[in-house]
């Protein structure tokens, strides 16, 4: 009888561990880094992934950082190859801070780009 537990007790175990890497892999997400940069008469910039399906498509938010809740400017998609835009329409940029993010979406993980100071 104690031989039997101890038997079932190790399949028990193989078979958690046969699952472990299903379980894994399920819950693994793919990095996402957002660039951001400024060009008359846009804000633009770059998702950059391992993940090919991680770059198009993408919702991009452009913000300006505030003493309080920052600014949300507008919104844009990422092309197939990660490359997005968002049209600031001013002759002039104002000064202060801007930054961008995009979502996380399916395994795909969010990200927040470094600020870009405007003087």
């Amino acid at each position: 009888m104690p031989v039997r537990r101890a038997l079932l007790a190790i399949l028990a175990i193989a078979a958690v561990a046969a699952l472990l890497p299903f379980a894994a892999s399920a819950a693994a997400s793919y990095k996402t880094k957002i660039v951001v940069s400024i060009k008359f008469p846009a804000f633009h910039g770059k998702i950059e992934s391992p993940r090919h399906g991680c770059l198009g498509s993408r919702k991009v938010k452009l913000y300006s950082q505030k003493s309080g809740p920052d600014k949300l400017l507008g919104t844009g998609k990422s092309e197939d190859n990660g490359k997005w835009s968002i049209l600031i329409g001013k002759k002039k940029v104002a000064p202060g801070t801007y930054y961008a993010t995009v979502a996380a979406r399916g395994k795909c993980a969010s990200a927040k780009s470094g600020v870009v100071p405007v003087a």
